[in-house]
């Protein structure tokens, strides 16, 4: 059976987006709990901690990279026999 294997560059960015929204919805929560004076750079440190933490940027990157090369193995795949 061959391995079905997916080269969206979109997809990959949507769901980072949607992570991000949700920490940044939490960060305005800290915002309305502590005040505008402490709790922004409160809300800051926290999207940036688990921004970190859940390691969102490398799986970004990691899945971006891992859609070229299968883009790359389509493409040799495809015109295999005109090169």
């Amino acid at each position: 059976m061959k391995e079905r294997r997916s080269c969206s560059k979109v997809k990959p960015w949507i769901y980072f987006m949607l992570e991000l929204s949700i920490f940044m919805i939490i960060g305005m929560d800290i915002i309305a709990y502590f005040g505008s004076k402490t709790g922004i750079p409160t809300a800051f440190l926290f999207v940036l901690f688990a921004l970190h933490k859940t390691k969102s940027i490398q799986r970004l990157e990691r899945v971006l990279e891992r859609a070229g090369e299968v883009r790359k193995v389509k493409v040799r795949e495809r015109y295999r026999n005109h090169i």
